[in-house]
Order: structure tokens, then C-alpha cells, then sequence
């Protein structure tokens, strides 16, 4: 019996210490929410990052369409010969043709891999660059907690803890001052 009582005693202090210790340095709990995908759309930076990506995009499928314009005239070409020449030349013109339409496809893919390399590159960087600005920004605003919008699960965050408006500013500016490193 006298042991139950101790162990009561005890399990009351254990859970009493922590209002205690909030009794005594009970500052305010600020929360805030980012929406990142806001942010990589809408800072300078991410602005940045997605011309460059879309002016690069803009000419590999430019070099693209002259690659499937001359696969097209070769097919067009074996097309109206197939009657007239002997089945030899034929089956070498199909082989240039399919070897063309191969090396089409091959780029075509190693284009798509690149740009998607390119992109998670990028913004791996922006994510590390705006790390250091919410870090930044919690301790010299003393939040409690920061959370991203999407992978927190916010499903209703009061407008007025929304601080994505705030980052960005924030991250444009320490961009134009040279602060985050530039690709």
C-alpha cells in the first residue's frame, strides 16, 4: 500500500512539473504556415529557375522537332521509293530509318532525364536557401513553430499564420543582397 501511495505521489509531481515550469516562463506560442510551392512559384528566384528550365526545355525541343522532321522525310521518302527500288535498298533504308527513330527516342529521353535532374537540382537549392531565411526569421520573430502548408497536413490554418507572403520577401531580398549562394 505504502508503495501504490509513493508511486501516486510521484506520478502527480511528474505530471504537475510541466505546468509548473510553463507557469513560470509562459511566453506565447506563435505558430506559422509556409505554402512552398507558392513560394518557388512566385519568389524571384523561383521565377528565375523556372525560365531558365523552360528556355532550356524551349531548345532541346526545338532540336527535337528537327530530329522528328528528318525521321519524317526519311519514312516519307522510303514511303513513295517502296515500289521502285529492290527490296535490299528497301530493307537498308528501313534500318536507317529505324536506327534514326532510335536515336530520336534515346535523346529524347536522356532530355527528359536532364531537365528533370536540372529541376530537382534547382530546387533542392531554392529549399536549402529558404531554409536559412525561416530559420532566420523563426528566431528573430521567436515562433514557436514553422510548418510547410502541404506535407504538414494543414487542413485549416487562419490566414493571419499563413507567413508564405512574409518569406517571400524575406527570401528576395536576401537573394538581391547576395546572401544564398547562385547557381
Amino acid at each position: 500500500m505504502k508503495k501504490l501511495v509513493g508511486m501516486m505521489v510521484a506520478l502527480t509531481v511528474m505530471l504537475s512539473l510541466p505546468v509548473i515550469a510553463l507557469g513560470q516562463t509562459a511566453q506565447p506560442t506563435k505558430i506559422g504556415y509556409i505554402d512552398l510551392q507558392r513560394v518557388m512559384l512566385e519568389s524571384d528566384r523561383g521565377k528565375q529557375a523556372k525560365k531558365g528550365l523552360t528556355d532550356e526545355a524551349d531548345k532541346l525541343k526545338k532540336t527535337l522537332n528537327q530530329k522528328q522532321e528528318e525521321i519524317q522525310k526519311l519514312k516519307d521518302a522510303l514511303e513513295r521509293q517502296v515500289a521502285t527500288i529492290t527490296p535490299e535498298a528497301r530493307a537498308d533504308k528501313e534500318k536507317q530509318y529505324q536506327a534514326k527513330l532510335k536515336d530520336y527516342q534515346r535523346l529524347a529521353g536522356d532530355y527528359e532525364t536532364d531537365l528533370r535532374q536540372k529541376d530537382a537540382e534547382t530546387s533542392q537549392q531554392i529549399l536549402k536557401e529558404l531554409e536559412e531565411v525561416v530559420r532566420k526569421m523563426g528566431d528573430t520573430e521567436k515562433y514557436t513553430l514553422i510548418l510547410e502548408r502541404t506535407q504538414a497536413g494543414i487542413l485549416f490554418g487562419s490566414p493571419a499564420n499563413d507567413i508564405t507572403e512574409k518569406v517571400i520577401s524575406l527570401y528576395n531580398e536576401s537573394a538581391r543582397k547576395g546572401a544564398p549562394a547562385k547557381k
